[in-house]
């Protein structure tokens, strides 16, 4: 009963990972906005707003290119 339980759970983190990686740019801001309107009505999640949710939610956001003035310069990236 356990070992089910345990598969039930893998399979649905599994899932739902995958979904969200799949998922339109657009419908994973919207959903990220929500998650953070959701969590300003509670005032116990704030750090983890601003740790966590913030910066995905800018990163989402696509606010520009790298070579746009609007973005603070990253390094490259190392080729794999």
């Amino acid at each position: 009963m356990l070992q089910q339980a345990l598969v039930a759970v893998f399979v649905l983190a599994a899932a739902v990972f995958t979904s969200w990686k799949l998922m339109p740019a657009r419908w994973r801001l919207r959903s990220l906005l929500g998650i953070d309107a959701w969590a300003a009505k509670h005032p116990q999640l704030g750090g983890w707003r601003e740790r966590a949710l913030k910066p995905r939610i800018a990163r989402a956001g696509g606010i520009g290119c790298d070579g746009c003035a609007a973005n603070t310069p990253r390094p490259p990236r190392s080729p794999r």
